[in-house]
């Protein structure tokens, strides 16, 4: 009996084009992000993923607070 994935569980690892879609940007562009490793990234062979955490990290890092925000 085949076993069928469960559409509902979120991926630990992201391709590019999962990158380019959360992040809106194209394709091309969180592919650059991924190779100057401005997001960290995992390599199999030839195949380079995103850990997910590490998106959600690069998105907190670069996340400007409004000014006179309490700490």
């Amino acid at each position: 009996m085949k076993r069928q994935r469960n559409t509902e569980i979120e991926s630990l690892l992201l391709r590019g084009e999962e990158v380019a879609e959360l992040l809106g940007v194209s394709r091309a562009k969180a592919y650059r992000l991924m190779q100057r490793r401005e997001i960290p990234v995992v390599m199999f062979g030839k195949s380079v993923r995103c850990p997910r955490e590490s998106l959600v990290g690069f998105l907190r890092e670069r996340t400007e607070q409004p000014t006179g925000a309490a700490a």
